[in-house]
């Protein structure tokens, strides 16, 4: 494409948003290649800056990297690491993941949420897209533009996937920690047998799966699971924040048990 934006050339578009675009670029003061994402117009920058802030201050081996950003005449930009490989997403939309698989996924995932909460935010968008496998093998959390800092109310727009939406954001109580380890279950279920757990023909119906009827047991989906990583998933899914784990530590400590 060859547009420049700051220190950047533009190489190609590689996806679209609600905020703008996201482009391949290369650093022409290094020849890095990075991911640039780019916010349209003004009004974003409230987003923008709230993403910057997130990513400048989390510190973690699994969570993308933010190299700078910048404000332009008309919107910003965040130049991110570039991550070789493919989403969780596409991955297990071919087929379920291997119990070995399974395991570098969830282990990378909650190091990077403990990361997140560590730091005094919340993620509130953990989906299977948002999860990126590098040529590696190591699994990145990525997209950080609804992150809030801890402590924030739900009372506000919905966000984040309708498919790994915790209870408490449709009944506008209190988000913590715990939200992101329900969307974790979801996304794990979702790892294990190529489909989500709550599904629906509207978006109602699917908020309806969430709030009400059991979703259904995994290990009908897998019945090759161990029965304890089975509870351990419908743990970290449950309605209740109270029988949820109650950290990232938990989580893993219970998984490893």
């Amino acid at each position: 494409m060859g547009t420049m934006i700051d220190d950047f050339e533009v190489l190609q578009k590689i996806a679209e948003s609600d905020r703008g675009g996201i482009y391949q670029a290369r650093d022409r003061r290094d020849g890095r290649i990075i991911a640039l994402k780019k916010f349209e117009d003004l009004a974003r920058l409230p987003t923008w800056e709230r993403e910057a802030h997130a990513l400048s201050t989390i510190r973690g081996d699994n969570v993308v990297k933010l190299m700078e950003s910048g404000i332009l005449p008309q919107g910003a930009y965040l130049a991110l690491e570039w991550l070789e490989g493919e989403s969780l997403d596409a991955r297990a939309s071919r087929d379920p993941l291997s119990l070995t698989e399974f395991a570098r996924l969830t282990s990378q995932t909650l190091d990077a949420l403990h990361s997140v909460h560590r730091a005094g935010f919340l993620h509130r968008d953990v989906k299977p897209a948002n999860l990126q496998q590098g040529g590696d093998g190591i699994w990145t959390l990525i997209d950080f533009g609804e992150s809030r800092p801890l402590g924030v109310s739900s009372r506000q727009p919905l966000v984040g996937s309708i498919h790994c939406m915790a209870p408490e954001q449709f009944e506008e109580r209190h988000l913590d920690v715990r939200t992101d380890l329900y969307a974790l279950g979801c996304t794990l279920f979702f790892a294990l047998t190529s489909r989500f757990a709550h599904v629906g023909e509207t978006t109602p119906e699917v908020m309806t799966s969430h709030l009400y009827p059991e979703p259904p047991a995994l290990a009908d989906a897998r019945p090759d699971l161990p029965a304890s990583l089975v509870a351990w998933v419908e743990k970290l899914m449950s309605r209740l924040p109270g029988d949820r784990p109650q950290s990232c530590q938990e989580a893993l400590r219970t998984l490893s048990a």
